[in-house]
């Protein structure tokens, strides 16, 4: 791979990992509630759905699943009915910030699960992994010499940005200093997580050509 193709896989990369969605919003939402150290657990539960994501291309499950009709609808409303399952669970809380366990900071396994279990609740996902991965893939070299430029960079983007929104939640945090204003940021982020899964369970699978 030349240093021009790969620039470029990781403008794409930054510019696919940038859009502030439930990824994010769990990071922001564990540091403004467990602090930037807690919350950084949840980029190691991303990373390792990325991986199961990549994986998945890899060894066509992608393809698998865009053959697969009635698969696909499947987990995809099990995917939609887990975000939405979360914002109810964060309206329910009232005015903390808290959105694992029920008492007490979450623990570390329980920060990477919820992070692990959210990135993978959505199987388009992978078929984002598939569109970008396979525009920068030579069949003409070894996949595991380009992956080993391709993999590092991804998960090096991943750790960047979502680093950067577990930063962002200690300004935030600061923001809701009042039980007023946990109770209006827990239903915001809620009602985004219940949208989310609601447009993830009743959008289209992938179009067959």
């Amino acid at each position: 791979m030349t240093f021009e193709q790969w620039s470029l896989f990781l403008m794409v990369w930054i510019a696919a990992s940038l859009p502030l969605g439930p990824n994010a919003l769990n990071c922001i939402a564990l540091s403004a509630d467990a602090g930037l150290r807690r919350s950084l657990w949840a980029v190691v539960g991303i990373l390792i759905a990325s991986l199961c994501h990549m994986a998945a291309t890899i060894f066509g499950v992608a393809a698998i699943l865009a053959a697969n009709a009635m698969l696909f609808q499947i987990l995809k409303i099990c995917g939609g009915g887990y975000l939405i399952w979360m914002g109810i669970a964060l309206w329910r809380k009232g005015g903390t910030i808290e959105i694992i366990g029920n008492s007490g900071f979450p623990s570390r396994l329980a920060t990477m699960r919820r992070a692990f279990l959210i990135s993978l609740s959505n199987p388009k996902a992978v078929f984002s992994y598939m569109a970008i991965f396979s525009q920068f893939i030579s069949p003409t070299v070894p996949l595991a010499e380009q992956m080993l430029v391709l993999a590092p960079t991804s998960f090096a983007v991943t750790i960047m940005i979502y680093g950067g929104y577990c930063a962002a939640g200690i300004g935030i945090s600061r923001l809701l200093g009042t039980v007023r204003r946990r109770l209006a940021f827990n239903r915001a982020v809620g009602t985004i997580y219940i949208v989310a899964g609601a447009g993830l369970a009743i959008t289209d699978g992938p179009r067959r050509s």
